[in-house]
């Protein structure tokens, strides 16, 4: 004999198709006391257990009533996770009556925007803009200006004495009007924010965003 199809389908129902030791899903129903020492084919002997739990703990006569505990609370858990809650129901209802309708959000929304159109600063000028790019532009060649520094005192790179004379002149400029602290070393994040900005102000400017290289 075995369990019957409809049993074995309770069984897995009431088990939420998971394994009542291990919660996983994917389950059989085998019996508690295997068949051959006299185990019956009731649900009282049927527990759901996937193949894993099943070949650990299924075969070892000690095991017998830690399954059946284990099989009890994992129904009783099933049971109540689901289930509703009518103190939970209530509390849900009166959040709802005080949940605002969307006549309220749109009424809200004009009233914030016409809020924020009163308080926007002046737009920033051309003449701000362009200033602020060329910050951008002297700090990431600044940046660009050291990683050629390296290299030529390491031998990586050459470059003629009076063009790398030019260079240095530029550099200096650059550390009188923002100062070495203004200048980096930055890190990924800083270099993304730099080059971020740069894109947004060449933008605002008139340069298409697919001719952005910065």
């Amino acid at each position: 004999m075995a369990f019957s199809e409809a049993l074995k389908l309770k069984v897995r129902k009431k088990a939420h198709l998971s394994c009542c030791l291990c919660k996983a899903i994917g389950v059989e129903v085998h019996h508690i006391i295997p068949q051959e020492e006299g185990g019956p084919d009731t649900e009282e002997n049927a527990a759901p257990l996937c193949p894993s739990c099943h070949e650990a703990y299924g075969a070892n006569p000690q095991k017998h009533k830690f399954i059946r505990e284990a099989r009890d609370l994992w129904y009783e858990i099933c049971e109540k996770r689901f289930a509703s809650d009518p103190e939970r129901l209530d509390e849900i209802k009166r959040l709802l009556q005080n949940t605002v309708s969307y006549e309220d959000f749109q009424s809200f929304k004009d009233e914030l925007l016409s809020n924020i159109g009163r308080e926007l600063e002046t737009p920033r000028s051309e003449k701000e803009i362009l200033a602020a790019l060329d910050e951008l532009f002297d700090k990431v060649w600044y940046n660009r200006h050291q990683n050629h520094r390296i290299n030529i005192m390491s031998g990586k790179e050459t470059i003629a004495p009076d063009v790398w004379k030019v260079a240095q002149k530029a550099a200096r400029k650059v550390e009188k009007r923002y100062g070495k602290a203004a200048l980096g070393p930055w890190d990924d994040f800083d270099w993304g924010m730099i080059n971020g900005k740069l894109s947004a102000l060449r933008w605002v400017l008139g340069d298409d965003w697919d001719m952005l290289d910065t």
